[in-house]
């Protein structure tokens, strides 16, 4: 299997590093990344994209330190990493990788994720996609280290309408506190930080699952595109 890994945080950033990691347990890993911080992008494009005087500097090679992937830095957007690698590797991966996200793609906030922005790009591009994140509050990644392989085992054997995403969040929880993983959720009703009694939440939500200690996993759709 090939597996390309992007992520908004930029290529530098620690979780896309335990991301490339774990996915190289499933199969072939290359690395495409923002050079920098790209959060909040959400399906961005750069308008000089394919500028052919910058076209050394947008698409570069790197060094990446986990053994056996190759990686890529672009200077660009989440979605621009998507299209160029689309268009300058020799082949298309059978997946694409999203994150892990610094802080938890749930809800609304679904619509501005650079995560999210890249997955949604794939299914553009004809390719499955898969979106992790964890909760802002966590302070490592030792819930993700134990439960990510099992998780990307039982999402590679489901099938999913070719214009849905599976979106994955870890609460912050440590692995001897956290309730165990809810499927089928939905996103929630209220923002980032607004108070669940704020508003009627429905059922299944992804912010409740997460404020009460679940993993949790839904889809997103691509209204652009159709089943």
């Amino acid at each position: 299997m090939k597996i390309w890994v992007v992520n908004d945080d930029g290529i530098d950033f620690e979780g896309i590093k335990v991301l490339a990691l774990h996915a190289a347990k499933f199969g072939e890993v290359t690395v495409i990344a923002p050079s920098g911080q790209c959060s909040g992008m959400s399906q961005r494009i750069s308008l000089d994209l394919f500028d052919p005087t910058r076209s050394e500097e947008r698409f570069k090679k790197v060094p990446f330190p986990v053994e056996g992937v190759e990686a890529y830095s672009v200077d660009g957007t989440p979605t621009d990493c998507v299209i160029l690698a689309a268009v300058t590797l020799p082949e298309k991966p059978d997946i694409v990788f999203s994150g892990i996200n610094h802080g938890e793609n749930a809800g609304i906030d679904v619509l501005y994720s650079g995560t999210i922005g890249a997955s949604m790009e794939a299914l553009v591009q004809g390719i499955p996609a898969i979106a992790f994140s964890l909760k802002w509050e966590a302070t490592g990644y030792e819930l993700v280290e134990q439960e990510i392989d099992g998780i990307i085992e039982e999402l590679l054997k489901k099938k999913i309408d070719r214009n849905k995403i599976w979106n994955v969040n870890f609460p912050a929880d440590q692995p001897d506190s956290f309730k165990g993983i809810l499927w089928d959720c939905v996103p929630s009703q209220r923002r980032y930080r607004v108070p669940a009694s704020e508003t009627n939440d429905v059922e299944r939500a992804d912010r409740v699952a997460l404020d009460q200690g679940y993993i949790s996993i839904g889809t997103v759709t691509n209204m652009a595109l159709l089943p």
